[in-house]
């Protein structure tokens, strides 16, 4: 076997960086660790035709016995037999796309050391086998690993944190009561992490271990080194990598500083020995304290963090789109201090949860069966975080794997801790050294852990400990001084990967410390250096390779020096240099600045540049030989391989993607629920059986709280139906304008924005701090005339001043210059020009003032609220909402509406829930229980909490919208006494948000479903139910509100007492006002999309198919839409044509419902689930700006995108989920190359229109338009003052004629030929049709 086997000595020994990353990264790999006998046999993998190979070849037998070889198998510490033999007589031998014929190699290189096999298998140094008893620090080249280390993650930078990670968890993840010992810990020899780690979200997701675990046994494998030395080195070398030189932890020379010798142990490390997620900053600082690490060092470590792949495409302010940009030099992938500046950036908030809070957490939409949308936008945070092909090319095969069910994607559990971190109070972060400038805002998600959180509100402050006092200090610090970080970091470091290391026989006898330099296999004269560029190989480089040379400097050189360099080890490291500078001097050309000892001497086995390739090509005719570039470790600097074109790692073969199921399950509208009355016996119970056992959803008499499903209630014990209902006021008019010689008119409105105590009726009576408008809430109701535009000036009061003593605070941006809370006000219904619809981040600061322009372009029941970015849900839950009523009266000066509709009695009416804590006031925890949703055990009707009203009995008509920031309601009547349905017989569905139906359906007896923002008209005949009680209860959905918490009362809405006035019941006409066969009506919808529009879209949706879809779901702990939010991507639709129609199609990404509110737009439902018969009646073919998405449901919309060009919101209506950016924003373009051009209105194609049009839209298409914007409150003069100003901000609208496509009058801007065709309604079905003469209202 000894001949056999010597010509088989190794020729090359070449980890080809390629190979290496592809290597690491192949998921199909033999070497995946999941578990103790994960394949030992490490070795080199390559790609040959598609076939993963491992560079192994011959040894002789002493050498075999060496490694344990025993006929040819291989017996791992764990006790795994590897046959070998295969591997061990390949006549070639591949290492990416490099190639050797060894057996024809051999033959002329008889001289090559048997030894070097050895680096070809994996000999895990643990302390029980011959290499970890022989293993000798000293001879290993340090200098190689070091330069491998760099190479690998200037390719991969991932893989630089990737090492970080695992040196801190092999280092520390240790039991300190068995150090020293082998229970102790350590660097395990195939997982390097316990197993406790593994299963945490940071390091599962994405493989870290196994990617981790592959590099370092690939690097020790062939450099002979234990798998921990070679963690411990790489690690050190990571951030001289990232950090593009600046911290240098293994200088090159001078002093060593890391010891080296570190033997792997033969078990994972023990778990449970690193900090828990409900660690304190003092139990973390004590953590450290107990492995001899300070506070200051260990708040140094922490600082790693800044590497999170959880950051992926954040670069800073924005997210980098890998589609576009180079984003290798992400925030993930640099050495720098923003992870200081963020835990130093208030304000965040750590919340303990118990076992059922974290069930509340709902489960990320699974990759399993992703959109296209979906799965692109995760690839785009995939390929953020990797820089090599190679990683990019195994994140798309793992993502590939997982949509089509092939491999199993991993969850992580939930944590048991909650982590906000909010902009509030953003600005404090100056007194911790933060720059609030480059700072703030800051990002919404938190990037990092929980220990981080404990360690970021250290810094800001909290805390008085002795731990808490040094973390702060450190953190501020570091803050400040990056460099400062970096010195403690290096010395920490160090310390921490040395105190726990168990070392060799030989290292603890002769201490070893490394500087990264040290080269014990010698010096080599290699080519590269002799030729600048690939191509024919000249007669200089042949004789440098060769050592061909001679001169005077040779002979006192000993003759062959030259040459033994050029083919092995220089007998005198100094000679390397001696033969280059010879060498230099006796070229044609002296002094080539690529032939120098820097280029040309390096260590045996470095990873270096090789430009010279002395193998004749054997394609080419005339033999010539070549010089190749590539990057390759060689032990042998005249090895020179074949080389190979690269092939890149297979891409997923790809397949069918299986379709996510939809809940189709059948309902029945008609059927009504039961109700059940209850006898009273109980008098802390409701009148009507709640949805569950009272003595689990009612407080307690002594005000003990009840959380149902993880949400609390209120402290007190409520008795409903005790105070009056209330309409909301009615906003006041402040002037009026008509534009001499036109029927244009604008009504003005002017509300302030200020806090306020109210009386609500808490049973502790207390006042409840609320925010409102002109001291309402709900805010004032506006009851304007269709054809009537209106400026609706807000002013901001909210001011620091004005908020001192206040639950309420600044927030940013109104924080600095522009100070106090910020505002953005939507009218939710209109179809407003981009500048006045409502932006969320077109701020009014305190002491502020914004005019908004809207059209009334068509009757509707609309209502306004705020909308500012972030803090929507809690501005609107405390206070900041009202009506909007677009009428169309003949008595008031419109055109008349259907169904004799004028002439019965309205009742417009807000419902939203609530809850208070002990104090009174409203409880609101985005930390905590309302992280996702709020839904409180109160219900209120315009502000009361279940109000009594008194209804005569005739036909009424009542306006509904859901205000709530969550909760769901299904509303019906019922019978008081009895609990029967009323409403199933007695009420029928006439409109909704866009305007009144084609024709009324009757009510469901099952109940009117309603989500958030919806909103509904009804009419009901209570005659023939004198001296009758109702009451109007909210359904329990099963399957609408999944998750949905009942309270106590949380059925019961309000009660009617139907009654005759003081003069008696109403005459017979007066109740019988609707008519019983009414005729058809045509909404204002049914102008702008005919049925041919409408038979188009049907005939996609029976073909499954849509213009867009858009999966509202959840990925990493946040609410998206297609995978992305507001700040990662904000567009969704960048090509929507303006005017034209789409089918826009709308699905859950989970068992979640959202209801789902698009901008700009009314719409038809079409189809829930691909079926048209699940709709339900009264939602078909009436406008809508809002649709309630089912949990595991689809819907279907016909939407027409108009009627002004610009960029609009859309977004889930559960404040809470928009809160956390479940929105995103489409923008309306010009016709001519949008996506659904040829839909467009004809009108489109007039370039007279298309004229007038654009000279309003290529101003007001920004949603921030900078001249619409707020201006500071001191500068405007109140409304109600006549004068110039208040004139000038009348006539505006009209003197611009910005909504010229409503009303084409009593502009210059506009021509007399544009005019006429805009006020053509057969041309432009958008113009308002006006009945009647207007005049200024007085």
């Amino acid at each position: 076997m000894t001949g056999r086997l010597r010509g088989w000595s190794i020729a090359l020994a070449a980890i080809a960086l390629g190979c290496l990353v592809a290597a690491t990264f192949l998921p199909s790999c033999p070497l995946s660790p999941k578990g103790a006998d994960a394949q030992l046999l490490s070795g080199l993998f390559g790609i040959v035709d598609g076939i993963l190979t491992i560079l192994v070849t011959g040894v002789t037998e002493t050498v075999g016995l060496t490694l344990g070889i025993v006929g040819g198998t291989v017996t791992t510490v764990f006790g795994l037999v590897v046959d070998v033999t295969s591997y061990l007589n390949r006549p070639i031998q591949c290492s990416g796309g490099l190639c050797v014929n060894v057996t024809a190699y051999s033959s002329t290189h008889s001289d090559l050391a048997d030894v070097n096999a050895k680096v070809l298998l994996w000999s895990p140094k643990v302390p029980t086998v011959p290499a970890g008893k022989q293993y000798d620090p000293r001879t290993k080249d340090w200098a190689s690993v070091v330069v491998t280390c760099k190479e690998l993650f200037r390719t991969e930078k991932r893989l630089a944190s990737f090492f970080i990670r695992a040196s801190f968890h092999d280092s520390m993840a240790v039991d300190v009561s068995q150090c020293p010992g082998p229970a102790c810990g350590g660097a395990d020899a195939s997982l390097l992490l316990n197993i406790a780690e593994m299963a945490r979200p940071e390091n599962s997701y994405d493989d870290f271990s196994a990617l981790a675990a592959r590099a370092a046994k690939k690097i020790a494998s062939f450099f002979d080194v234990s798998v921990a030395d070679t963690v411990a080195v790489c690690a050190a070398v990571a951030p001289d990598v990232l950090s593009n030189g600046r911290l240098k932890i293994l200088t090159g020379s001078g002093p060593g500083l890391l010891r080296v010798g570190r033997l792997d142990s033969a078990r994972p490390s023990p778990p449970g020995n690193l900090p828990p997620a409900t660690a304190s900053v003092e139990d973390f600082t004590a953590f450290w304290a107990a492995r001899g690490i300070t506070g200051a060092e260990a708040t140094a470590l922490m600082g790693s963090h800044a590497l999170l792949d959880t950051q992926a495409c954040y670069s800073g302010k924005d997210y980098c789109n890998p589609e576009t940009s180079d984003c290798t030099t992400v925030r993930m992938f640099r050495w720098e201090n923003h992870y200081y500046k963020d835990i130093c950036s208030p304000t965040i908030t750590v919340t303990r949860l118990t076992p059922e809070e974290m069930a509340q957490d709902p489960a990320d939409t699974p990759i399993l069966s992703m959109t296209q949308p979906e799965i692109d936008a995760e690839a785009r945070q995939e390929m953020c975080k990797f820089t090599s092909k190679e990683g990019r090319a195994m994140a798309m095969n793992n993502l590939g794997q997982m949509r089509r069910g092939a491999r199993k994607e991993l969850v992580a559990g939930p944590e048991p801790v909650r982590v906000g971190w909010s902009n509030k109070d953003c600005d404090a972060g100056a007194a911790y050294g933060v720059n609030v400038t480059a700072q703030c805002p800051h990002s919404n998600t938190w990037f990092y852990t929980a220990n981080d959180a404990y360690l970021g509100q250290a810094c800001q402050g909290v805390g008085s400990t002795a731990g808490a006092t040094a973390v702060r200090n450190a953190a501020r610090s570091y803050v400040r001084n990056q460099t400062a970080w970096d010195v403690t970091y290096r010395t920490a470091y160090v310390k921490m990967v040395t105190a726990f290391a168990t070392w060799s026989p030989a290292a603890t006898t002769y201490p070893t410390y490394i500087n990264g330099g040290e080269c014990p296999s010698g010096i080599h004269l290699e080519a590269a250096c002799a030729q600048s560029t690939p191509g024919l190989a000249t007669q200089s480089t042949k004789d440098l390779y060769a050592g061909s040379y001679t001169g005077l400097l040779i002979a006192l050189l000993s003759g062959d020096a030259c040459k033994k360099c050029a083919q092995g080890v220089c007998p005198q490291p100094q000679q390397c240099g001696q033969c280059t500078a010879a060498f230099n001097k006796r070229l044609l050309v002296a002094d080539n600045p690529l032939v120098n000892e820097a280029n040309c001497c390096h260590c045996s086995t470095v990873l270096r540049s090789m430009r010279y390739n002395a193998t004749k090509d054997p394609k080419d005719l005339w033999g010539r030989t070549y010089v190749t570039y590539t990057n390759f470790i060689v032990r042998w600097p005249d090895v020179m391989p074949i080389s190979r074109p690269a092939e890149p790692i297979p891409a997923d073969q790809g397949g069918p993607v299986p379709e996510r199921p939809l809940d189709t399950t059948p309902f029945d509208d008609s059927v009504a629920p039961a109700a059940t009355p209850l006898d009273g016996a109980e008098p802390q119970y409701p009148p009507l059986a709640p949805e569950g056992n009272p003595a689990e959803l009612c407080p307690a008499a002594d005000g003990t709280v009840v959380k149902v499903q993880g949400y609390p209630s209120s402290p007190f014990r409520w008795t409903p139906f005790t105070k009056p209902y209330a309409s909301p006021p009615r906003a006041q008019l402040a002037a009026s304008y008509l534009k001499p010689g036109t029927n244009l008119t604008v009504d003005a409105y002017e509300i302030d924005i200020y806090t306020a105590a109210k009386d609500i009726g808490c049973p502790a009576g207390k006042p409840t701090w609320v925010m409102t408008y002109n001291g309402s809430v709900p805010g004032p109701s506006l009851r304007v005339l269709k054809g009537r535009q209106t400026l609706v000036r807000f002013n901001n009061r909210l001011t620091p001043a004005n908020l001192t003593g206040t639950p309420f605070s600044e927030f940013h941006p109104c924080e600095g210059p522009r100070s106090g809370r910020p505002i953005s006000v939507h009218l939710h219904g209109s179809a407003s020009l981009a500048p006045y619809d409502g932006w969320a981040e077109d701020t009014t600061c305190g002491a502020e003032t914004k005019d908004y322009y809207y059209p009334n372009w068509r009757a509707g029941f609309s209502w306004y609220h705020d909308h500012q970015l972030d803090i929507t849900s809690e501005n609107a839950y405390f206070g900041l909402s009202g009506l909007y009523n677009i009428h169309d009266r003949a008595a008031e000066g419109g055109c008349g509406e259907a169904w004799n509709l004028d002439n019965i009695p309205e009742w417009d009416m807000q419902f939203k829930d609530a809850v208070l804590d002990s104090d009174c006031q409203l409880y609101y925890d985005r930390a905590g229980p309302h992280r996702n949703n709020l839904y409180g055990d109160i219900n209120f009707v315009n502000g009361v909490p279940w109000p009594l009203a008194t209804m005569e009995p005739r036909w009424h008509r009542f306006r509904w919208v859901i205000s709530a920031v969550s909760r769901p309601f299904k509303l019906r009547f019922v019978d008081a006494a009895t609990g029967a349905d009323v409403s199933g017989s007695r009420c029928q569905v006439i409109g909704g948000e866009a305007g009144l139906r084609r024709t009324p359906v009757p009510f469901p007896a099952a109940g009117l479903f309603m989500g958030v923002a919806e909103r509904y008209e009804v009419v009901c005949d209570f005659s023939g139910l004198a001296d009758q009680d109702l009451y109007l209860v909210n359904s329990y959905d099963d399957r609408r509100m999944k998750a949905v918490p009942f309270f106590c009362n949380s059925h019961l809405v309000m009660k009617i007492n139907v009654r005759c006035n003081s003069t008696g019941c109403p005459p017979a006409e007066a109740a019988a006002a609707f008519p019983a066969s009414p005729a058809p009506n045509r909404p204002a919808l049914d102008r702008v999309l005919n049925q041919t529009d409408i038979g188009r879209a049907l005939a996609m949706v029976r073909n499954k198919e849509c213009t867009r879809t858009f999966r509202f779901g959840r990925r990493h702990g946040h609410w998206v839409i297609n995978g992305e939010s507001w700040h990662t991507a904000r567009v969704a639709a960048s090509d929507v044509g303006h005017n034209t129609w789409e089918v826009w199609c709308l699905e859950t990404g989970g068992g979640w419902f959202h209801p789902i509110h698009i901008h700009l737009v009314d719409f038809f439902v079409l189809a829930r689930n691909w079926d048209e018969a699940q709709v339900h009646e009264y939602e078909r073919w009436i406008g809508k700006d809002v649709v309630q998405l089912d949990p595991s449901g689809h819907v279907a919309l016909l939407l027409r995108f108009g009627a002004h060009r610009g960029e609009y919101m859309f977004h889930c209506h559960n404040l809470m989920h928009e809160d956390f950016e479940m929105m995103r924003s489409f923008s309306v373009m010009p016709t001519p190359g949008s996506r659904t051009a040829s839909t467009a209105l004809p009108m489109q194609s007039n370039p007279t229109i298309i004229q007038t049009l654009n000279y309003v839209y290529d101003l007001y298409d920004d949603p921030a338009y900078a001249a619409a914007g707020p201006k500071p409150t001191s500068t405007v003069t109140a409304l109600r003052t006549p004068g110039a100003a208040t004139t000038t901000a009348l006539s505006m609208p009209i003197d611009r004629a910005i909504y010229r496509i409503y009303y084409p009058y009593g502009s210059v801007n506009i021509t007399s030929a544009a005019g006429a065709l805009l006020a053509n309604p057969t041309v432009n079905p958008w113009v308002v049709p006006m009945c009647k003469t207007q005049s200024a209202a007085p």
